[in-house]
């Protein structure tokens, strides 16, 4: 009983053994892989300093796009809301002839079932 015990405490530290061997690897190559590719400093002040020097007219053009954009919810804002579709209240209660028609005949069969003619 002892051995068997002793067996199943071997086989489990083993296990675990491997588990957080294979996490540490993993959390390695993780690692390995930011460092490989991620941009140095030299090419993000590079980048910095590309978009902080946009043209002129860029920025005006911006500034025109987000006035539009913002007069144009201002006025679907200020629009009545509109209804998706449009319904006839009527024929949605009363429904047209030809269903009216199909439902009488579906009654007209329930009520005569099971009864010999």
């Amino acid at each position: 009983m002892l051995e068997i015990l002793k067996q199943g405490l071997l086989i489990t530290a083993i296990g675990m053994g491997i588990v957080f061997a294979m996490i540490i690897l993993l959390w390695g190559i993780m690692a390995l892989l930011v460092r490989i590719t991620n941009n140095s400093e030299e090419e993000e002040a590079e980048e910095a300093e590309l978009l902080s020097t946009e043209p002129i007219l860029e920025t005006a053009a911006g500034d025109a796009s987000e006035l539009a954009a913002a007069i144009a919810v201002a006025y679907a804002l200020s629009a009545a809301p509109k209804p998706a579709f449009v319904t006839d209240t009527q024929s949605i209660q009363t429904g047209s002839t030809w269903l009216a028609a199909g439902r009488a005949q579906q009654i007209a069969r329930q009520s005569n079932r099971g009864r010999s003619a």
